[in-house]
């Protein structure tokens, strides 16, 4: 995965703006200019008093120049950023043919496009695992393709809008996204799977090697006798990422690698537009 891929991605997206976050934020201020007067710290242009308005209001240094009296405006500051995370564990590195993508090919496209598509609109970008990372496309994409597997510690807050890309196999990070919800996040989870994680086509004799660290080895002389076993764990791993929603407003959705991923692109822009 590239960054022109990341960037052909996001270019079909169009600018993208975090209308549902800023919704959500209505009310809050941070300290993401807007390109227009309200509350903030940043000068943002002079005007003159209207009637009605407190003489305190004057600017008497800008005043002092002219006819008129002038008020100096601050530009409106928005709290609204974006923070993506791609899930960095052993597991995404899988795909269950040769030469196919694999599950952290596909979560690193939609992340960076996400995030480009965010980028051009002016949005504020954050990697959540290296908060300090700047929003330039070239920082993002190194930043976003070299991911780190845990979710960080440290509080969401009012105005953020969190995007999580990964398989959640060892569990949907429930506490997590509870307590950012808690503080006025919003967020949604991308679920990434393989088709073969989804369809289990196994049969005959079959050998399932370790993924994770600690994983045990597994052989099967006849695969399709666990394969109703093997569904209803998996139904109920859908279960849990859909509890989400139900317990936090958040969302989820579910990607295949064997799909292109213009569809889960264009779900998760549309849910982010509100």
């Amino acid at each position: 995965m590239s960054l022109d891929a990341a960037a052909s991605a996001a270019a079909g997206l169009g600018q993208l703006s975090l209308n549902r976050a800023r919704a959500r934020a209505a009310g809050f201020h941070g300290g993401h200019a807007r390109r227009t007067a309200g509350p903030g710290s940043e000068f943002w242009q002079y005007r003159e008093l209207q009637p009605g308005e407190a003489i305190d209001r004057v600017d008497w240094r800008r005043s002092g120049r002219s006819d008129h009296l002038y008020v100096r405006e601050r530009e409106r500051e928005d709290p609204v950023r974006l923070w993506l995370w791609v899930d960095g564990t052993a597991s995404m590195d899988f795909a269950s043919r040769d030469g196919a993508p694999t599950k952290l090919d596909h979560a690193r496209l939609i992340a960076a496009a996400i995030g480009l598509a965010a980028v051009a609109a002016g949005e504020r970008i954050g990697d959540l695992a290296r908060p300090g990372a700047n929003s330039k496309p070239d920082s993002l994409f190194a930043s976003i393709v070299s991911s780190e597997a845990q979710l960080p510690a440290g509080a969401m807050r009012a105005g953020d809008v969190v995007l999580l890309v990964g398989d959640f196999l060892d569990g949907p990070p429930l506490d997590w996204v509870e307590a950012a919800a808690a503080a006025g996040a919003v967020g949604t989870l991308v679920a990434v799977a393989d088709p073969a994680e989804v369809d289990f086509p196994f049969a005959g004799r079959t050998h399932f090697e370790g993924v994770e660290p600690g994983d045990a080895e597994q052989e099967f002389a006849r695969a399709e006798n666990v394969r109703a076993d093997y569904l209803a764990a998996w139904a109920a791993h859908l279960a849990r990422l859909d509890a989400i929603g139900k317990v936090t407003g958040w969302t989820s959705f579910m990607h295949r690698t064997d799909h292109a991923p213009d569809a889960a692109l264009a779900t998760v822009a549309g849910w982010l537009r509100g």
